[in-house]
């Protein structure tokens, strides 16, 4: 399955450590500039485009380097999901646009989630089209927490200050009215982040190879799961050394090798 995602090339002015003194914006050109020579291979190629993929991979690798040193940027997440699909690595490519869904709910990351899951054809969580959380806060419960604090910083603040300034001004219904509907916005906004931290939606992972669930922390006891498809996402409720206690869609609760998964 081919699903033609666009590589954005975004200049990241966030400061960041620099490997073998080289800036970031020195390492993401050159991890843009392998992207970019692994589509024109992809483009070229009338092989089984093996070279190119290597490319990709390459690229994904980059940019998943830069991307764990705590850039947060949902276009440096994007890229490294589309350098990691186009390098035939569906799972891991779901990792990094569930990720970018996290920073940013926008369109083209629940595009791009929706295609991945399909290529993947993994178990979907009954729960990613309707929650009781979203019924309640359903036209901000998909924004992401930086855009949400964002309009808490904005809002907030400008209310308090229309009721100050109506004090002082003719008009005061007018002030007073606007003052109170900014700062309901953002307090809204607020209380949602309050909400969705102390509920919590638990530990998520993507599982990356295909697995088994166990009845325990250990080879030796029985199977519990005989196949845990690769793109599986997991709800991790407990850890032990190599081992993880998961959940999946279906509810079964059973360990997993920890190697074989990666958290979000």
């Amino acid at each position: 399955m081919k699903m033609f995602f666009t590589a954005f090339a975004i200049l990241l002015v966030l400061p960041g450590p620099a490997a073998q003194g080289r800036s970031v914006e020195e390492r993401f050109s050159e991890a843009q500039s392998i992207f970019d020579v692994a589509k024109g291979l992809l483009a070229e190629s009338d092989s089984d485009g093996v070279a190119a993929r290597r490319q990709f991979y390459d690229a994904a690798n980059k940019f998943a380097d830069l991307a764990q040193e705590g850039i947060p940027s949902v276009n440096l997440y994007v890229n490294t999901g589309n350098a990691f699909h186009f390098a035939g690595d569906d799972a891991r490519a779901l990792l990094w646009y569930l990720r970018a869904n996290r920073l940013s709910n926008t369109a083209e990351t629940r595009n791009g989630l929706t295609a991945l899951r399909n290529a993947c054809n993994a178990e979907l969580w009954p729960h990613e089209h309707g929650s009781v959380g979203r019924a309640l806060m359903f036209w901000h419960h998909d924004l992401g927490k930086p855009l949400k604090h964002w309009i808490l910083l904005a809002t907030y603040p400008l209310g308090s200050i229309m009721l100050l300034a109506a004090l002082s001004v003719h008009r005061r219904s007018v002030w007073i009215r606007l003052g109170i509907a900014f700062m309901i916005v953002g307090a809204t906004m607020g209380i949602s982040d309050l909400v969705a931290t102390a509920t919590g939606d638990g530990n998520w992972a993507v599982v990356l190879e295909d697995g088994r669930g166990y009845a325990g922390d250990g080879d030796g006891y029985s199977i519990v799961v005989d196949h845990i498809a690769h793109g599986q996402e997991i709800k991790i409720l407990d850890s032990r050394e190599e081992w993880l206690h998961a959940e999946l869609p279906s509810g079964t609760r059973c360990w997993m090798k920890a190697d074989i998964c990666e958290e979000l």
